[in-house]
């Protein structure tokens, strides 16, 4: 908080504008400048403001304003920076080692993905599945049916060049959900339903239309305002929110997620199974109205994957 000071001492007055600012829940700290024995001008206020800012930062009792609307700048900066290098490395391998890299990103996404939301199938047998068209012994005809889809979706999308409407999220959520356990396929919910483990309440199904239509509005009214990071990690909280599908919602909100970084150069993402109460926390965090978590939990799975460590010298 700033505001203006009129301290009177003995016949005379004197004008400071001060800074209020808290260090912590009990502590505040404050910074004062001097700025005459007169009524300042608003070109005085202004500038003595920008001092007290200037002062505030350099001391680290404040922190820069983010130019964006959840992520800081210096993770912005961060992830511009992985982007590039990822860019660079990635532009590098011959044909054989980008379809290493790609066949082993869809691999570990469509394990952990499908594992979140119950698949029983192992990293190892995933992986037998999509690279070697082996069926493991003791595999569901639908856990290796979920596998076969996301490498059908994840195909999709690298061709798909249309825009974020209903007919592309029904086609995602079909590829995703084909020959499954799911009984509604490339549709919305025809009956209510309750999330387990979460106190949030989706809407009814009668109202998944207008609901929906509220979400394609708002992708289109933030797409040029938010970070890439901010739009897919926030789209995704919608859709879980409404929950338009009888099953699959999860996995379809996390492809729809990547797609959004896929389609603005970004390099993929994967949420591991052993961190799904951190990814169900910034969730829930978003039911409660605060999507800045799972944004932030979003931007810092990104860094940390896409973290290029040198290797220590002996």
């Amino acid at each position: 908080m700033v505001y203006l000071e009129k301290i009177e001492r003995g016949s005379k007055t004197y004008y400071y504008i001060t800074k209020n600012i808290r260090i912590n829940q009990k502590k505040w700290t404050k910074i004062r400048k001097y700025i005459g024995n007169k009524p300042p001008s608003k070109e005085q206020i202004k500038k003595t403001i920008e001092e007290i800012e200037k002062e505030a930062l350099k001391k680290g009792l404040t922190k820069p304003i983010s130019k964006y609307t959840y992520l800081s700048n210096e993770e912005v900066e961060k992830l511009q920076d992985l982007t590039e290098v990822f860019k660079k490395w990635y532009g590098k391998l011959d044909s054989i080692g980008k379809n290493k890299y790609d066949e082993d990103f869809i691999v570990r996404f469509t394990y952990n993905s499908n594992a979140i939301e119950g698949n029983r199938l192992s990293l190892r047998e995933t992986s037998m599945i999509l690279t070697e068209n082996i069926i493991p012994a003791g595999a569901t005809p639908n856990d290796y049916n979920e596998t076969i889809n996301s490498k059908d979706c994840y195909e999709f999308l690298k061709k798909y060049n249309g825009e974020f409407n209903q007919k592309f999220i029904l086609k995602i959520h079909k590829l995703l959900t084909q020959n499954t356990n799911c009984k509604i396929i490339g549709n919305y919910r025809d009956h209510e339903v309750r999330i387990s483990g979460s106190e949030w309440i989706p809407p009814a199904h009668n109202k998944l239309k207008e609901e929906m239509g509220k979400i394609f509005h708002w992708y289109y009214s933030a797409r040029n305002k938010l970070h890439p990071v901010e739009l897919g990690a926030v789209l995704h909280n919608k859709l879980v929110r409404v929950h338009p599908f009888a099953d699959g919602n999860g996995r379809t909100s996390r492809v729809v997620m990547n797609w959004i970084l896929m389609k603005k150069k970004y390099p993929l993402f994967y949420i591991e199974l052993k961190d799904k109460i951190n990814y169900y926390n910034a969730v829930e965090e978003g039911d409660k109205g605060n999507d800045s978590e799972i944004v932030h939990y979003i931007a810092k799975l990104l860094i940390e994957q896409h973290t290029f460590k040198s290797k220590k010298q002996v």
